[in-house]
């Protein structure tokens, strides 16, 4: 009993030793916050503490334009309180000690070499305090000019496949395709392209359907290939007047993906679609005011049921529109937008995209033949429609165009490829690219 008493009391003591040790030696900061009446929220700011490499800052960068014009107060919290501390503040140049009470200047990074109780360890601390230096909601573009193909080019579709973008263009001497990294697009490389000799197809209307790609030809025909470059005719079709798009399935309210379309019976217009076996569905015939083409497309997904909308484009007979049409079958299709209600004008060419949660509409060619450069978006799937504000405007130098490609990338860019200022000019030359600030802010 004796000998236990002396062995308790003998780690008892030791543990002493060490935990007085560690007390002496200890010079951690464990917490850190700044304050000034001056510069509203900063109180309210939460900074992270990185031990292992010594730094302190905030992961929530503060808004945009906000201003730190001279000192602010800075509290800090200690494991032990330390011997001493030394400032560095790099706005000024200064370095001294610390009494934990003296306002510093936090517009730039500012160090703290704190020293432990015993003087004999030292442990160095860089804090900042991150404001953002962009404008979060400011979509800001950049132009590439001479960034296609440099020749005279009538049509042309820039889809993505594989991580490489995929140029589609109908030249006065037929039609060719290009690809290009999508980490580059700069040089376009022609790829041999085969199958679609001796016809005129519509090639904006190309559709990617359970691994194939779709492109109905101007006699009715419709034209498929599995790897974009070899192309043959799909036996067993309908006349195919027009591609619209996809209708993806779900397994939860088993339903399956359809490939919708419009064809042609006689002088009649039918909806139909088509599933992954090439069976055919036919729909409801087509309303004179429905679009053939021009328009823009795109699907969102709710309750399960995913929903197909096309926007704007131009009738049998013509005219040009701005209505949205919506279907969840592909047989019948519903406009879904109120001809009292004021948005864009008629208009076809126009590029539809979902982008930051909503969905945008940008530009297009009128009824006089004239293109726009406008930025209209919707956030109730189609049903309404605003302009958007100065922090969305294309930039002056952007020359206002109608069918242009649209591809939103990974990181949230938002690019337009080519485009044309009227329906008789030749495509533009060009890329655009841009992003919202706030969608390229890292976590």
């Amino acid at each position: 009993m004796l000998g236990c008493w002396v062995l308790i009391l003998s780690s008892c003591l030791g543990n002493n030793e060490d935990f007085d040790k560690w007390h002496l030696s200890n010079c951690l900061i464990k917490s850190f916050y700044l304050q000034s009446d001056s510069v509203q929220g900063l109180e309210s700011v939460k900074f992270t503490i990185d031990q292992v490499n010594g730094l302190i800052y905030n992961k929530d960068s503060m808004p945009y334009g906000t201003e730190i014009h001279w000192k602010v107060l800075c509290i800090i919290g200690f494991e032990v309180s330390p011997s001493a501390i030394e400032v560095f503040q790099a706005i000024t140049g200064d370095s001294a000690s610390w009494n934990a009470k003296d306002s510093l200047d936090f517009r730039d990074y500012v160090r703290f070499d704190v020293f432990s109780q015993d003087g004999k360890n030292m442990k160095r601390y860089f804090a900042q305090l991150n404001i953002h230096q962009q404008k979060p909601d400011l979509l800001e573009w950049t132009w590439f000019s001479g960034r296609l193909l440099g020749k005279a080019v009538q049509e042309q579709k820039v889809i993505e496949r594989n991580h490489y973008y995929w140029m589609f263009v109908k030249t006065p001497g037929g039609y060719e395709l290009y690809n290009t990294p999508v980490t580059d697009t700069r040089t376009w490389i022609p790829v041999r392209l085969t199958g679609l000799g001796g016809k005129s197809f519509m090639i904006s209307q190309m559709t990617e359907f359970e691994g194939n790609y779709y492109m109905p030809a101007s006699d009715g025909a419709l034209y498929y290939s599995a790897n974009c470059q070899d192309w043959s005719i799909l036996d067993q079709a309908p006349v195919v007047k027009t591609l619209l798009g996809v209708i993806n399935g779900s397994l939860i309210v088993k339903t399956t993906p359809v490939m919708a379309s419009i064809i042609q019976e006689n002088n009649s217009y039918y909806f139909a679609t088509m599933n992954a076996d090439h069976i055919w569905e036919k729909g409801i015939a087509v309303p004179d005011a429905f679009p053939l083409a021009g328009f823009g497309n795109t699907g969102y997904e709710t309750a399960f049921y995913w929903h197909l909308l096309v926007v704007a484009g131009k009738d049998r007979n013509g005219r040009l529109s701005n209505a949205v049409w919506e279907t969840m079958t592909g047989l019948n299709w519903v406009c879904s937008t109120d001809g009292r209600l004021t948005h864009f004008e008629e208009r076809e060419g126009v590029m539809l995209t979902h982008y930051d949660d909503k969905m945008y509409l940008i530009g297009g060619i009128n009824t006089s033949n004239t293109a726009a450069k406008d930025i209209y978006y919707s956030q109730d799937r189609g049903l309404t429609w605003a302009l958007a504000d100065s922090m969305l405007y294309l930039p002056d130098t952007f020359r206002p165009r109608g069918f242009a490609s649209v591809i939103v990338d990974k990181d949230n860019f938002l690019h337009l490829f080519g485009g044309k200022e009227n329906n008789s000019a030749n495509i533009l030359d060009e890329l655009w690219s841009g992003r919202i600030n706030r969608l390229g802010f890292k976590d």
